[in-house]
């Protein structure tokens, strides 16, 4: 049995939702996921609890969908774009005694995952891309280094030559590499910008 909680989907349930209107009801499915959680921690026999880290349409839900399928866990599906969300899913599970996964999902190509992002139904403006992607890096880098006990996955998504979004993972000698790796992609929004103007 898995859990999964994802803020997109909650919105769906919202009273006057619409995915042209995703940014207005953002906020307030947000807090319900994380309330959401909050509940599960306390009242669910399930040891594990996985954090998806990513920028918009980086791939993690269909990433959730392939490879997580069978995990017994809590999966929270969401950006995971600030220090204080990360530390207050990380102190909470760490109450509830629960071990702590998380899956960090990059794009192999942000031009792929910006066009990714216009083309979905749900519509966020692009300073959501910028901000999401700058700060799920960032956010990565604070959690390796402040938090060694944590284990961290680094997923690559990227497209086969037939449109398939296909998945790999890196693996690492030891934490150091880890670390230089995370600072490696590290990447401020105007970055990102510079990034898209010069692809797009």
């Amino acid at each position: 049995m898995r859990i999964i909680i994802s803020a997109d989907e909650i919105k769906k349930e919202l009273p006057d939702y619409s995915p042209d209107k995703a940014e207005q009801f953002h906020r307030e499915s947000t807090k319900l996921a994380d309330s959401v959680f909050e509940r599960e921690l306390k009242e669910s026999s399930l040891k594990e609890v996985i954090l998806l880290c990513g920028g918009a349409a980086s791939g993690k839900t269909e990433f959730l969908e392939t490879h997580l399928r069978d995990r017994e866990c809590i999966i929270f599906d969401a950006t995971l774009s600030t220090e204080e969300t990360a530390k207050n899913k990380i102190s909470k599970t760490r109450k509830s005694k629960k071990k702590l996964t998380i899956y960090a999902v990059i794009p192999d190509d942000l031009k792929r995952a910006f066009l990714a992002f216009l083309n979905r139904d749900r519509k966020f403006p692009d300073t959501y891309f910028y901000r999401t992607h700058s700060g799920s890096r960032s956010t990565l880098l604070f959690i390796v280094k402040n938090h060694p006990e944590v284990e961290i996955n680094i997923i690559e998504s990227s497209y086969t030559e037939d449109q398939k979004l296909q998945f790999a993972r890196y693996s690492f000698e030891d934490k150091q590499q880890l670390i230089d790796f995370i600072t490696s992609f590290q990447l401020t929004e105007t970055d990102i910008i510079s990034q898209l103007e010069n692809k797009l």
